[in-house]
């Protein structure tokens, strides 16, 4: 745990630059892992100023942007970031590749995705994709921060059912239709996550966000990899595609 601000935040016992065994072994028990300091307060700015000079954004439209990287090489260089892709290439079992990117505006009063599974989207074979949710701004229970399901990752793939929650231009028109259907003996855990840390997560983790509840907006920049060479599903909106890491 780190306190900044009167806000308690979550950290991993071990980190990958100190313990990167040990870390690695947390993340294959527990589902996920929190490394502190990724980027810069510098790199987070930059990442939200461009993040609002997306398409989307200039038209004041604020839902999630789906693959940033083709609009602004600025989110390449934050998907081919050396530490994250050293620590997803452990995670994955060999050499990554980037797979999807997403920015999250979260205004206040609106929230992220409902319970889901990454790989639900993916279909990738199991342990071989992961994400890395990377908080440009201070995320806590309040402010939108995620729940995560530790160790859920460990039942597979799980059944999902549907939602009607309603649509919100805002929101990514897919964040609500379904939601993951958790085992009752798996627990929730509100994640509070600082500002230019990465949360690691395995494909498989359930996982979702609480809405926004302050006057300040929760940004996020999400991407996702593949270990090289393994098969996925593109999908019909996202058209994934792998992106080389290796400068």
């Amino acid at each position: 745990m780190i306190e900044r601000n009167m806000q308690v935040f979550d950290t991993s016992r071990y980190s990958f630059l100190s313990d990167p065994q040990k870390a690695l072994d947390d993340y294959f028990e527990l589902g996920y892992h929190i490394e502190p300091a990724v980027y810069s307060d510098e790199e987070c700015a930059d990442l939200i100023k461009a993040g609002h000079e997306l398409e989307d954004a200039k038209n004041d439209i604020f839902r999630p942007c789906m693959m940033p990287h083709r609009q602004n090489p600025l989110y390449i260089k934050a998907m081919k970031k050396p530490l994250i892709v050293e620590i997803i290439s452990a995670m994955v079992g060999g050499q990554a590749a980037g797979l999807q990117s997403e920015f999250f505006y979260c205004k206040p009063g609106t929230r992220g995705f409902s319970l889901h599974q990454d790989n639900f989207y993916v279909e990738a074979e199991y342990g071989v994709f992961a994400s890395a949710w990377a908080a440009l701004t201070d995320t806590y229970y309040e402010k939108g921060g995620l729940i995560i399901y530790p160790e859920s990752h460990k039942e597979g793939a799980l059944p999902v059912r549907k939602l009607n929650l309603g649509s919100d231009s805002a929101q990514d028109p897919n964040a609500n239709n379904e939601e993951t259907v958790v085992p009752p003996h798996y627990s929730a855990y509100n994640v509070a996550i600082p500002k230019g840390a990465v949360l690691f997560i395995h494909g498989h983790l359930v996982h979702g966000s609480n809405p926004n509840q302050t006057s300040e907006w929760r940004h996020v920049l999400l991407n996702t990899y593949i270990k090289s060479g393994e098969k996925f599903r593109a999908g019909f909106y996202a058209k994934r595609e792998e992106v080389p890491l290796a400068d």
